[in-house]
């Protein structure tokens, strides 16, 4: 009976809400990292001697809004704890506190609204490097993989027909450093190697981010019922006082009647 209990006061649905954000977390950061690592290090500064700023930002604020998610997370099963079961009972008994935990409710819920339309928009991003891959896949098996370094013809691979150049800010005169293109048969395998790397990592942090949503949205549905529950409450703690209340009394007739019996 006390392992029933204890049971019920499990809110099993924020629980796996948070198991599913903690694995869309940790696969998000995880792959996403190091896809980014490689394009940054192993790409445009060892095989294009330049680096692109805003990636480094990009990769940094990735990483620290999925840790903010994390413990967005742990906030929420807190207080799916505290209004499951028993413990709803005890936290949320007076008039103050049923008020305060339907405020707390309402809040959590637009903010994992927010957060939900937020990593949707992340989520449609993760979709531009997945194109890219693909892309850069066809050309690497149609160019590169297929030839040798005599059958190349002397192709070279251009960052500009994807819209990327090296840092213009530079005074008029002075070259940036780096390059713009790949020629080498040596090179351009090397860049069609660290693509082949990265590329599916890209693809495993979409399904991260797509895991995220899809734990926000658990989330929202389990904010929905406890704050139902927390508004009901109060009425339901009522009605089982009074019935409390009743069969206290009819227990206390029948033993009147009994005594007065003998």
């Amino acid at each position: 009976m006390r392992f029933t209990e204890k049971i019920g006061n499990v809110p099993f649905a924020s629980l796996i809400a948070c198991i599913i954000v903690f694995a869309g977390v940790g696969v998000f950061c995880g792959t996403l990292y190091r896809a980014l690592t490689i394009i940054l290090k192993s790409v445009m500064e060892e095989l294009f001697g330049f680096t692109v700023s805003w990636l480094q930002v990009l990769q940094i604020v990735f990483i620290i809004i999925a840790c903010v998610m994390a413990l967005y997370a742990i906030m929420l099963l807190i207080f799916g704890f505290l209004a499951t079961g028993a413990t709803r009972k005890n936290v949320y008994s007076g008039a103050s506190c049923i008020m305060g935990g339907r405020v707390s409710a309402g809040f959590f819920m637009f903010i994992s609204y927010i957060l939900n339309l937020a990593w949707m928009g992340v989520t449609a991003l993760c979709v531009i490097p997945i194109a890219g891959y693909l892309m850069l896949r066809s050309i690497c098996s149609t160019e590169v993989y297929s030839k040798d370094a005599s059958s190349l013809g002397g192709y070279c691979f251009s960052l500009t027909h994807f819209g990327i150049y090296r840092n213009q800010s530079f005074p008029p005169g002075i070259t940036p450093p780096g390059r713009e293109a790949l020629c080498g048969h040596t090179e351009l395998r090397r860049f069609c190697d660290n693509i082949e790397i990265s590329g599916p990592l890209f693809c495993v942090a979409f399904v991260g981010a797509v895991l995220i949503c899809l734990g926000m949205l658990h989330f929202m549905v389990s904010l929905a019922a406890n704050y139902t529950r927390i508004r009901i409450s109060k009425e339901l703690t009522d009605l089982r006082d009074a019935v409390d209340v009743e069969e206290l009394e009819l227990h206390s007739n029948d033993i009147d009647k009994n005594s007065s019996q003998y």
